[in-house]
Parts: C-alpha cells; sequence; structure tokens
C-alpha cells in the first residue's frame, strides 16, 4: 500500500482519480475545498482521509502533507471553468497559480516518489494546428495564463529541486459525474428529459478525452520520475465538434429535442479548431486513451439514466 494525497478531491476528475486509488487499496488523503459538496466520493468517503485547507493558506497545507506523508501527490484543484464561466479574476489568480506554489512548497518536506500538477490546454490559445508542447504558448485568457504561470513554476521547481514533477495538460474532459451544466451532461440531459437545449455554433471544435482514461495517465505519470519537468498533452489527437456530440448524444439514447443553436454567442476562445498533437504523450508513456467517444458517451448517458444527476439553472451549454 502506498499514501497518495489529492487537491480538487470532489471536482470532477479529482473524485474519479480518489475512487480509483482507493478501488486499488492505497490509503488516500483528499484536500477539499472548505464547504465543497462530497457526492461524488461519497461512497468512498469512509475510506479516506479528509482534509480541509485553504490553498492559499501553505503553512497548514504544510501540516496536512507533514502527517500524511504521501508517496505520491495530485493537484488537481484549481478555480472553475463551468460553461465557460469562470471564477472573479483574484480567485483565478490566486488559486491557479498560488495555489499551485503552495502544494509544490508544501511537499517539499517529505521524499515523495511522484507529484503531478495539472496544466490545461488554455495554456495554448487559440490555433489553426495541432498544439504541442514545443508551441510557444500564447493565452488570451486569464484562466489559460494563470495555468501557464503555475507550470513554468511546476518545472521549475522540478528541474532547481531535483524533484519529480510532472506536468499534464488535459484537453476536453467527459464522462460520468461531469458538472450538469457543461455540454456533454446538458446535451444528455435535455435528450432524456425530452428538453430543448440552448447551444452556440455547431461547428466548434474539441478534443475529448474520457475521464477514466485520463485518470490512467495521471497514475502512470507519478510514477514516471525521469520525466520529471516534463509537460505533456492529455487528449485524443482527434477534434470532434459540439454539432458530432449532440447528433450522437440523439442517435445513442433514441431521443431527440430541439438544439437551439446559436442561442447566445461563442466564446472568443470557442473556434473550429482545437486538437492536441498527442506525439509527445504517446511517446513518454504506455498509456493510450483507450475510450472511443461512443464509447465513453455510452458511459455517461447510461450514468445519468442510473443517477439523473441534476440539472444546474439555466439550459446554457458551450
Amino acid at each position: 500500500m502506498t499514501t497518495a494525497l489529492v487537491t480538487g478531491a470532489t471536482g470532477f476528475v479529482g473524485s474519479h482519480l480518489v475512487r480509483r486509488l482507493v478501488r486499488d487499496g492505497h490509503a488516500v488523503h483528499a484536500l477539499c475545498r472548505p464547504g465543497s459538496d462530497p457526492w461524488r466520493i461519497r461512497d468512498v468517503l469512509g475510506d479516506v482521509h479528509v482534509h480541509t485547507p485553504s490553498l492559499l493558506d501553505g503553512e497548514e497545507i504544510g501540516h496536512v502533507v507533514k502527517a500524511a506523508r504521501p508517496d505520491y501527490i495530485f493537484h488537481l484543484a484549481a478555480a472553475p471553468v463551468i460553461a465557460g464561466a469562470t471564477a472573479v479574476d483574484s480567485d483565478v489568480v490566486a488559486l491557479n497559480f498560488l495555489g499551485t506554489v503552495n502544494v509544490i512548497d508544501a511537499c517539499d518536506g517529505v521524499d515523495y516518489l511522484g507529484l503531478v500538477t495539472t496544466g490545461d490546454a488554455f495554456e495554448y490559445g487559440p490555433s489553426a494546428e495541432p498544439m504541442s508542447e514545443s508551441d510557444v504558448c500564447r493565452p488570451d485568457t486569464l484562466h489559460g495564463i494563470t495555468k501557464l504561470r503555475a507550470t513554468f513554476h511546476a518545472q521549475a521547481a522540478a528541474r532547481a529541486r531535483g524533484r519529480p514533477i510532472v506536468i499534464l495538460r488535459p484537453f476536453s474532459i467527459y464522462g460520468p459525474d461531469d458538472h450538469p451544466r457543461r455540454l456533454v451532461p446538458q446535451v444528455i440531459a435535455g435528450a432524456l428529459g425530452g428538453t430543448a437545449v440552448a447551444l452556440s455554433h455547431p461547428n466548434i471544435a474539441r478534443d475529448w478525452v474520457y475521464v477514466e482514461d485520463l485518470v490512467d495517465l495521471y497514475l502512470e505519470a507519478s510514477r514516471k520520475p525521469e520525466m520529471a519537468g516534463g509537460v505533456f498533452n492529455a487528449g485524443s489527437g482527434r477534434q470532434v465538434t459540439i454539432g458530432e456530440i449532440v447528433d450522437t448524444v440523439f442517435r445513442l439514447t433514441g431521443l431527440a429535442v430541439e438544439a437551439r443553436w446559436g442561442a447566445f454567442p461563442a466564446a472568443a476562445h470557442d473556434t473550429d479548431h482545437w486538437v492536441a498533437d498527442m506525439r509527445c504523450t504517446l511517446q513518454a508513456f504506455a498509456w493510450r486513451p483507450r475510450t472511443s467517444l461512443e464509447q465513453g458517451l455510452r458511459k455517461t448517458i447510461a450514468a445519468m439514466v442510473r443517477h439523473r444527476a441534476p440539472v444546474g439553472a439555466g439550459r446554457s451549454a458551450r
């Protein structure tokens, strides 16, 4: 048994990672935002050590790390981006950058085997070509800017301190237990409930990666100290438009509702080209995305049929 520390443990990806670690027999310490709802990990809460320090309180995070003495650290906590909406600017800067600095610094006191921190595809900015880790990043959103700054800090810490820190840059993640206001659960909920879904433009493209496949990559990356300081894309290498997502959900459910295209304007970062260059990741890791988009959507639909996850106020989706 090893000990793992997960920040953002009640979030979408963090909860899947926590449940995988518990299932695999690891001791898990979960850092959760004070007041966060643990509904995603409620079934494993009895097997998890829950801590609620603020990401901005480096001293308190240090106390948690010192007590837990984790072998592996997975840093997923960040300011939320939901249906194109972000937190206020001050929170985005503090949580995305200072939170990452505090977690990495707090872990300096333990001899951990691997630390994986989470970047974001928005670090790249718009691009007409597949996005590669060797590209010059030109983020055009505060979220992307602060994530890139955090990535630079993680790289510098890995190299200057000789620590096994790896940075993953996820693209568009989907799967069971996603936030109900995000695109995929919105479309599925509309189909299952017979309710029209408001959308922007069908040609907006994203590179979609299934959440459990992403968890596999986190786990392998944590066990690759030779990749310290490396930044790796986490996507499928294939872009799919929102229109294709909607059509596939309707086909798989056998239910079609009104898709209100143009119900609101597309965000500035929404383009018809958005895809990861996965060559670097596929060369560095044995990992491969195992779940096709259709398989992943089937699993997500089945989970929502079982649980009928609540739909948030409003039905806007990117």
